[in-house]
């Protein structure tokens, strides 16, 4: 059986003054899936502690219900914005000008970070870290990313859904807008 070579996931837009790659995320069927059936169960637990509390009928349990339902909620956040995140998140990466954004958005909601082309040195290809917290089965939306720059005495990574051969097109499409200098030695 002859394979066909994998298919690009991010698109590319270029006009005077700006350089712009789109990653959409990856999407896991079956975590989708699992967290919106827990997500079920998550609004029954939510909604049950929550007029628990509100009766008066807790007792001496408000305090644990009370610190129980800090947790739950956080858990639920996580769980929800793990569905948005698969669905329909993505990072953008613009080159304008003196700076490189990077914004990591869901439904086009996000924080871009913008950061001064003067500091930004040694783009590249970093492969995962095979640790568990961060290689490829870390949570959804928290990797770190298989593109890094140093940035002053900081390394910033990007390229979150990505394979390490488009990461690669992606780092030499930027390297020949911008020479990204290797400041290293």
């Amino acid at each position: 059986m002859k394979v066909a070579p994998a298919l690009r996931r991010s698109t590319v837009r270029e006009e005077p003054g700006l350089f712009e790659i789109r990653i959409p995320t990856k999407a896991n069927i079956f975590i989708v899936v699992f967290m919106l059936a827990w997500l079920g169960g998550w609004t029954m637990g939510e909604v049950s502690v929550i007029s628990e509390l509100l009766s008066g009928k807790s007792g001496e349990g408000t305090g644990f219900m009370a610190f129980w339902l800090i947790g739950w909620t956080v858990g639920g956040g996580l769980a929800i914005y793990t569905v948005l995140w698969m669905i329909a998140g993505r990072e953008v990466l613009r080159l304008m000008g003196d700076h490189l954004s990077i914004k990591r958005e869901i439904f086009g909601v996000g924080r871009a970070r913008e950061y001064d082309l003067s500091h930004v040195s040694n783009l590249r290809v970093a492969p995962a870290d095979p640790s568990p917290f961060w290689g490829p089965r870390t949570f959804p939306g928290m990797h770190p990313g298989i593109i890094a720059f140093d940035y002053g005495a900081s390394t910033v990574r990007m390229g979150q859904s990505i394979d390490e051969a488009e990461a690669l097109q992606i780092t030499r499409e930027l390297n020949a807008r911008h020479r990204f200098h290797d400041r290293a030695a």
